[in-house]
């Protein structure tokens, strides 16, 4: 089963279990997990030893663990490793605004921070490299494609894949964090297991402060679904 963790991250917990039907009992699966939008080999170029190591080394080059945007500041910051990239980057015309602002003096506001993000938004700002989006201290995505490659007698055969984008915003005057998870961009190549393959969403909270904080969660989460479920779906929402 392969297990879908998207809050704070999207990471795989175990490999997918294979179809039972005939022509995939014997097949053997690895899942690797890349940034979303990355290149990834095609089964083809899995065929040869270069193309293997060249998944193998796009898998080690991604931050292994719970890193943490580079903007997370306070007790937080200290919990996980900030991440080595850069989470976006400002608006063009930042520096006029701040110019602006000086003009104008004590008297000037800054802009509400953003408290929405589209679908869009978080896939250009996460492009193919990076593992998060701030927007704002109120709306921020993170994402990864999920790549299995599937194997008989240690040859690939096969390949499956899906991308992952979980974007979290805050409200107005709220306490209440939601996040929406799109599954998109489901594809295979020759022969695999993924139709049935199931696929597992979990949302956790690793820690907080204070730490006697409590939770009240709602919302639906996918939970356990199939690779043809998930991708008939296309995305969730809870908060």
């Amino acid at each position: 089963m392969l297990a879908v963790t998207a809050a704070a991250a999207v990471l795989p917990m175990a490999a997918p279990s294979t179809a039972g039907a005939d022509t995939t009992a014997d097949l053997r699966v690895e899942s690797y997990v890349l940034p979303a939008g990355a290149a990834i080999p095609s089964l083809a170029e899995l065929h040869s030893a270069e193309g293997r190591e060249r998944l193998r080394r796009m898998a080690t080059a991604a931050e292994p663990g719970e890193a943490l945007a580079q903007e997370t500041v306070g007790p937080a910051a200290s919990s996980a490793p900030l991440s080595r990239r850069p989470s976006g980057s400002p608006p063009a015309d930042t520096t006029t605004g701040v110019q602006q602002r000086a003009a104008l003096g004590p008297a000037a506001t800054a802009p509400e921070p953003a408290r929405t993000m589209t679908y869009d938004e978080c896939v250009k700002g996460l492009g193919s490299d990076k593992k998060f989006y701030v927007k704002s201290r109120f709306a921020v995505c993170h994402g990864a494609s999920f790549l299995q490659t599937w194997t008989r007698n240690g040859q690939p055969v096969g390949t499956s894949m899906f991308n992952v984008r979980a974007v979290g915003t805050i409200a107005k005057n709220r306490r209440t964090i939601t996040f929406q998870y799109y599954f998109t961009d489901f594809t295979t190549a020759g022969t695999t297991g993924a139709a049935t393959m199931p696929i597992t969403t979990k949302a956790t909270i690793p820690q907080s402060w204070p730490s006697g904080a409590r939770y009240t969660r709602g919302g639906t989460m996918p939970g356990t679904k199939t690779f043809t479920q998930l991708k008939a779906q296309r995305r969730s929402r809870t908060p």
